[in-house]
């Protein structure tokens, strides 16, 4: 930016225009002045932060960050002490550093001119150790903590640009990330003045990768991947035998990257019912089979311990922490058609969850009354798609919020003599919304079909066994990226990497 000249007399223009403030204006590449920047892991959030003013003002820095708060209100539920207590955490600050050669000489803004100065941030995938310091009593929950959380709360960054969409959190509950631009006056006495602070707001939504499937005992209090049921003719009747519904954790749903055009998001879950009969009687006909989606957003005001769950909550507000629920209808399909399969005895042995494989037989099993020397078994395939007018985010878990899903299904099934009440048999599993980054979907896109003759080419024409090269110097782009991760004697670079408080 070429110097500017002080004009004679404008020493004391300060003094006459001491209320004087400057204009800024933030603005994201590719984006219009009211569009939402949404981003995922990797992208570069690049842009320009533009200045003005209708008076001569000095000043003495511009400072340019993205910044990303986690906020908690929870109600007192005490009747002694009503109120409301909560927790802010800022979790993340990069800061763009802003080289002395692109401002003004002297520090001066003046009317009728404009000033610039462009900024570029890239999206981390984790934070820093020291944002998670408080005491943890799972040795997992650190991992969670630092990764980075998705923005939560706010309907207009959830908007899809032609309604505003609804992302299930509560009033209370907030992640926010914001380009923020200060124009910062230093006097030679006293603290720093800021003259003007401007704000954008970004939605960031992370990559999350799938998790390793949770396990799930017998007496688990939120979920229940195993269900066992008495089925009867009738009110008051001899029981006919006994139902056993089981599934496994499904795949995730997955969604696409921010940027990509919106695709359907679905997923399958397997059902496994078996009957074991009383005598010679004849499986139940099956009905109808729901499913829905369970949201759940947990919040503290204090940092989670461990990874929370609703057990852990005593009551409202008593503790300073709570879970707010959303349930989402997925699908209702027949399933009438659905053929039992007859089997003779075996000599499987009930097994606790931790023992369960994937197999149809260890995941059922024999109920706890079955001593006949026949049962049935059905397998039901339950395709599940997340509907577009709601706006879901990944699975994660930060020191004051956590985002979980569960998948409900139930089953209704028809026996005689009940025409009254539908039985039915339900249970609740873990499911995963995980999220794919741009980099990832461009490797899928870009994989191609390996021929017959690459093959060959490759593994069957003849090679040359020579000594390694020795490069004198290190490979083009290495000392750069060396500098980007954390060098000791990092090269001077106009993009933010620091992290901190």
């Amino acid at each position: 930016m070429s110097a500017s000249l002080l004009p004679r007399g404008s020493i004391t223009a300060d003094v006459f225009a001491a209320s004087a403030r400057p204009q800024v204006k933030i603005e994201l590449s590719g984006k219009s002045e009211r569009a939402t920047g949404v981003y995922t892991t990797g992208d570069s959030i690049e842009g320009t932060v533009t200045i003005t003013a209708n008076h001569l003002i000095s000043f003495d820095e511009v400072e340019i960050q993205l910044e990303g708060t986690q906020t908690v209100a929870v109600e007192q539920g005490m009747v002694t002490m009503p109120g409301r207590s909560g927790a802010t955490q800022t979790f993340l600050r990069l800061r763009q550093p802003v080289g002395q050669s692109l401002y003004p000489t002297p520090r001066v803004i003046e009317p009728q001119r404009t000033y610039q100065f462009d900024f570029t941030f890239v999206v981390p995938d984790r934070l820093l150790p020291h944002i998670c310091s408080h005491h943890k009593k799972n040795a997992h929950i650190e991992r969670s903590h630092t990764l980075l959380p998705p923005s939560l709360g706010d309907p207009m960054l959830a908007s899809d640009g032609k309604s505003l969409l609804d992302d299930m959190s509560p009033e209370m509950t907030r992640v926010t990330y914001n380009i923020r631009a200060e124009v910062i006056q230093k006097p030679v006495v006293g603290p720093a003045k800021s003259l003007k602070l401007a704000q954008r707001k970004i939605r960031i939504v992370p990559a999350v990768e799938e998790e390793p499937p949770l396990t799930v005992l017998d007496n688990d209090p939120i979920y229940r991947t195993r269900k066992e049921k008495d089925v009867r003719r009738g009110t008051m009747r001899p029981r006919q035998g006994r139902l056993v519904m089981a599934a496994s954790q499904p795949k995730p749903f997955k969604l696409s990257s921010p940027n990509k055009p919106s695709e359907s998001v679905s997923t399958a879950a397997t059902v496994h019912l078996r009957f074991d009969p009383v005598g010679d009687e004849q499986p139940p006909s099956l009905g109808t089979i729901w499913s829905k989606l369970r949201v759940s957003t947990y919040y503290s005001a204090h940092p989670w311990q461990d990874y929370p769950n609703s057990s852990m909550i005593a009551g409202v507000g008593m503790s300073g922490q709570g879970v707010y629920h959303d349930t989402v209808p997925l699908s209702k399909m027949c399933v009438a058609s659905a053929q039992w399969t007859k089997h003779a005895s075996d000599l499987l042995i009930r097994r606790d969850s931790l023992q369960s494989t994937s197999s149809a037989e260890s995941i059922t099993g024999p109920s706890a009354a079955f001593s006949g020397s026949t049962y049935y078994t059905a397998t039901l395939t339950v395709p599940v798609t997340l509907p577009t007018n709601k706006a879901f985010i990944p699975t994660f878990h930060s020191c004051l919020l956590s985002r979980v899903y569960s998948l409900d299904l139930c089953v209704s099934y028809h026996t005689p003599n009940m025409n009254v009440l539908t039985p039915t048999v339900s249970l609740k599993l873990p499911v995963q919304v995980t999220s794919a980054n741009n980099a990832s979907e461009l490797d899928n896109s870009s994989d191609e079909e390996i021929t017959q003759e690459e093959v060959d080419a490759e593994f069957f024409s003849p090679r040359t066994v020579a000594p390694p090269v020795e490069f004198p110097t290190a490979p083009p782009g290495y000392c750069e990226y060396s500098a980007f991760v954390g060098s000791s004697n990092p090269q001077p670079s106009t993009r933010a990497t620091g992290v901190q408080v």
